[in-house]
């Protein structure tokens, strides 16, 4: 009779262990979750937030929810335009590296440089002078702007923006093109409706109406930041638009000239070298992998003229380039005749 008791005992033990091994499986998975979300720092809140974020384009196949970009920047494909040393004074170190390039005399209207200008291909962080502009039309300068989370996950954090923080949509310009902040390009287009949902559809929806208003006609922006390789254009398109900015809104082409703007804590200093020569009037540059390195640029030409002649302003616009500086001056040399 013990030996059949020992015996009932131990498969009776041995049942329990199983079933407690089950029950422990089972709770396995959630408890490690649980634990992982502690770790770092994804609350139930978060968690929420996250699953009602505002999708980035569903048309554009590099973009998933919650503004996620796909394989296209790695750790070493950086943005170089806002990790520029604004100390450095660009040179010309070779030949043109550009695929598209064109020059344009603005007194008279002559294109001077010219390559391949009506090739369609991505344009990076030029689309934030579009950006810029369309948002002076469609917003008062002081429509506040309360920044979420969906416009932080924007890649890339150079406008030090902090959530729940409010501000201007006049003082999101100054992020935006001086340090080429992504974030607030999300956050002017997002945040210009009360509606985020819609909002920042309607928002780019004005970008592609106003500049095929204006007779840019090979230009197609999916996005507001220029992330987007499917966010597009030609260097005779980033002429047209810069020399209607110059022409109609200098007010816009100032800002891009600043050294730095401050605003309450933030302070943003502007990167671009161009700004450590003398006949730079303003522009934008830009860089993603699929477009190179961009620019749209304005400049004064003193040499060469008379004393009561006005000096000379050449729009140059540089697209799949890999030495930006470089080629701008390079092409600029040569209309000037140096």
């Amino acid at each position: 009779m013990t030996d059949k008791f020992k015996i009932f005992f131990q498969v009776g033990a041995s049942v329990f262990l199983a079933l407690l091994a089950a029950f422990l499986a089972a709770q396995a998975k959630p408890l490690t979750e649980k634990i992982l979300s502690v770790a770092f720092g994804r609350s139930n809140q978060s968690t929420a937030s996250s699953s009602s974020t505002v999708e980035i384009n569903e048309e554009d196949p590099t973009h998933i929810s919650g503004l996620a970009r796909v394989s296209t920047y790695t750790n070493e494909a950086l943005d170089v335009e806002s990790a520029d040393d604004s100390s450095i004074i660009p040179v010309i170190t070779g030949p043109l590296t550009a695929k598209e390039y064109l020059v344009l005399d603005l007194h008279s209207g002559a294109i001077l440089q010219n390559k391949d200008i009506d090739n369609v291909v991505p344009i990076a962080s030029l689309t934030k002078l579009v950006t810029a502009e369309v948002s002076r039309r469609l917003m008062p300068p002081d429509r506040e702007i309360d920044i979420t989370d969906a416009m932080l996950a924007a890649y890339g954090s150079n406008g030090h923006l902090r959530l729940g923080e409010t501000i201007s949509a006049s003082e999101l310009l100054y992020p935006m093109l001086l340090v080429s902040s992504n974030d607030s390009a999300e956050a002017l287009a997002q945040g210009y409706e009360s509606n985020p949902a819609t909002s920042r559809k309607d928002f780019i929806r004005a970008m592609n109406d106003w500049v095929h208003s204006i007779g840019a006609y090979r230009t197609d922006f999916y996005d507001p930041s220029g992330l987007s390789p499917y966010t597009v254009s030609s260097a005779r398109d980033q002429a047209t638009i810069l020399q209607w900015i110059y022409k109609n809104d200098p007010a816009l082409i100032s800002i891009t000239d600043q050294r730095f703007a401050t605003v309450r804590l933030h302070t943003w200093t502007n990167s671009t070298h161009f700004l450590n020569l003398s006949d730079y009037e303003g522009g934008k540059d830009g860089y993603i992998p699929e477009a190179g390195e961009t620019a749209a640029s304005l400049f004064s030409a003193n040499a060469n003229i008379s004393a009561s002649s006005s000096p000379a302003r050449y729009l140059v616009v540089v697209l799949g380039s890999q030495n930006r500086d470089n080629d701008v001056l390079s092409l600029l040399k040569k209309v000037e005749g140096k």
